[in-house]
């Protein structure tokens, strides 16, 4: 098996917040990837994300900040400045802000009631979006409704000792699920797929399915689609069909937040008291197992695997080689060698 590093900072999208949490009007400070942030909503109701600290005198935007128009408004001066990153205004020097300054906008997608914000490394743009996780993870839940995630779906962890990469790799994993779940018997790889952005596996649970055939049985199934590294979304089916997002960001070089965000099919009965709850619970129990384990996990390179195990594991993690260009990025010769 190639060899892979994992860091704390690879590329590519990764949650920073809820909708929720964001109302209009709304300013909260972020601290992720090692730097201070501050993401608001305008009063056109856009989310942006902009480095934490005011270019004036290094207030932070985040506490106190308050919002006017597109703008995040420092509360030691009053300065604004825009979702660009510019100066637009300073309350007591009409007409001339200040040009020469500027602030970090980073790029941000909001959708499915969570936002996310585009990472890399090398300062490059995002060259692809988000999945949606209704229609880009399985066939089985397009056509389903479901209830929304706020708020009972909600569940965040901070300062996990643990990186993403460890947690994208539990989709190659399905025998986990006999050890840390408790499942009868370790569910069966049915299908996997991958392409430029994103590492699909679908497994089957119960001793009627034949590994590698999709249609060899009818009973319940997991679909996960890696989103990158950070963004492992996932859809279960059944007699309760659950969405499920696993967002994984690092704050530092040490820990990351884990975001899970749950949607539950409607189904009868949802309205009596207590029902909704107890879904709820049984959806998000198991993770808890899950995070002991990684938390206290250390990276393996390259991993002493069984045969079977080989082929999954194989291949997410030469797919994962290319979420981190720092490793691969052509090495700066001395000044000396270059003249």
């Amino acid at each position: 098996m190639r060899q892979l590093q994992p860091t704390m900072t690879p590329t590519g999208w990764f949650q920073i917040a809820w909708s929720s949490d964001l109302p209009v009007g709304g300013v909260k400070p972020l601290r992720y990837f090692g730097r201070d942030l501050v993401a608001y909503r305008g009063e056109d109701g856009v989310v942006r994300v902009l480095d934490g600290h005011c270019r004036h005198l290094g207030g932070h935007l985040g506490y106190g900040g308050t919002v006017s128009g597109d703008c995040v408004v420092c509360p030691f001066h009053g300065w604004h400045w825009n979702g660009e990153g510019r100066n637009t205004h300073i309350p007591y020097q009409e007409g001339r802000p200040n040009e020469a300054r500027r602030l970090t906008a980073w790029p941000v997608i909001e959708q499915d009631e969570c936002v996310y914000l585009w990472h890399d490394v090398l300062g490059r743009e995002p060259d692809h979006g988000v999945p949606h996780i209704f229609t880009d993870v399985a066939e089985h839940i397009r056509d389903l409704e479901f209830h929304p995630a706020s708020p009972r779906g909600l569940v965040r962890y901070d300062d996990l000792t643990l990186t993403p990469q460890m947690v994208a790799e539990n989709a190659a994993d399905p025998v986990h699920f006999r050890f840390v779940h408790a499942t009868r018997h370790a569910p069966v790889a049915l299908s996997q797929r991958s392409d430029e952005h994103t590492w699909f596996i679908q497994i089957g649970f119960g001793r009627r399915w034949v590994e590698w055939d999709p249609t060899s049985y009818d009973g319940d199934t997991l679909a996960i689609l890696q989103g990158g590294i950070g963004l492992s979304f996932t859809a279960l089916s059944g007699a309760d069909n659950t969405a499920i997002l696993l967002a994984t960001t690092p704050i530092d070089d040490r820990t990351c937040t884990m975001f899970q965000t749950v949607w539950l099919e409607r189904l009868d009965g949802d309205e009596e008291p207590g029902v909704l709850e107890r879904r709820m619970e049984a959806a998000t129990a198991q993770l808890k197992n899950d995070i002991v384990i990684w938390s206290h996990q250390v990276y393996e390179d390259p991993p002493a695997l069984a045969t079977s195990e080989g082929r999954l594991f194989g291949d997410l993690r030469r797919w994962s080689e290319r979420w981190y260009p720092e490793q691969h990025a052509p090495a700066r010769q001395p000044a000396a060698a270059q003249a």
